[in-house]
């Protein structure tokens, strides 16, 4: 259910929802064990969270932008066997998926509006919407049909999440486990260059799976996604905005899915 506030309220938060760990992923610097001070030596880039949407089915929904790039940020978590990541044209703008994946009851995170770029008709769709200050907060949400997205659609350990796509990697069947895939870098250079967007989706069916996405700026690769994904959940991410170099990292680990491609 979403709760919705008018006027100068619309200022404010508009749910709270239940805390972080229930979204089924950590970010690493808040992770337990000897793995958080491998990484406490490649911090992450803070971002800004836009909105944060609950769905019926258990999926979460994170907007978001770095303070550093200005990259945006779109990620999805969920549950193996539940659910599977929403469907949307990933040609689009983020601002129009938000639209998308949203209702009308939902307000649209102001900072949401600059996204575009410059020149861009306005959506026909936010003359019905409100806008709102960040953060968004909503839950209980219908998942959205439109885009073929099913209400009964759910990931197994063998589905990819882009059928266009630059690299795929499969767990073992029937035991996900059977198969180790290595450590594994995947840079935009080797697809053609400097790229708008990273996307990726990683599937955890053995165990461990840490999700790991970078910018180039100035010669130099920053870090602007770290999480851990837990075991029998899935993750989905697009970041971007604009041609930069990119690359996406995978830890060593045996029964995960790896899907993702550049564009742009």
């Amino acid at each position: 259910m979403v709760r919705m506030l008018s006027g100068r309220a619309l200022l404010a938060v508009l749910v709270v929802l239940p805390t972080v760990a229930a979204w089924n992923a950590a970010p690493a610097s808040a992770a337990g064990g000897p793995s958080s001070a491998v990484y406490d030596d490649e911090p992450v880039d803070r971002d800004t969270e836009l909105a944060r949407l609950g769905y019926r089915n258990g999926v979460r929904v994170v907007f978001s932008r770095d303070e550093l790039s200005g990259d945006w940020g779109l990620r999805q978590d969920g549950e193996m066997g539940r659910n599977a990541p929403l469907e949307y044209d990933d040609k689009q703008s983020m601002l129009q998926t938000y639209l998308t994946i949203t209702p009308r009851s939902v307000p649209v995170p102001r900072e949401l509006l600059s996204e575009p770029p410059a020149g861009t008709p306005t959506p026909p769709e936010l003359a019905h919407r409100t806008i709102a200050a960040s953060p968004v907060v909503a839950d209980d949400l219908a998942v959205p049909t439109s885009g073929g997205m099913a209400t009964a659609a759910v990931k197994t350990c063998w589905d990819l999440y882009w059928n266009t796509y630059n690299w795929l990697e499969l767990p073992g069947y029937p035991n996900p486990g059977t198969v180790w895939h290595p450590t594994k870098t995947y840079y935009s250079s080797d697809f053609g260059g400097m790229k708008m967007y990273s996307y990726s989706y990683l599937a955890n069916c053995g165990g461990y799976a840490r999700h790991r996405i970078y910018y180039k700026s100035a010669g130099d690769y920053y870090k602007h996604h770290d999480y851990e994904v837990a075991y029998a959940h899935w993750q989905a991410v697009k970041k971007g905005s604009v041609h930069r170099y990119r690359k996406v990292h995978y830890d060593g680990a045996a029964g995960d899915t790896r899907n993702g491609k550049y564009t742009g």
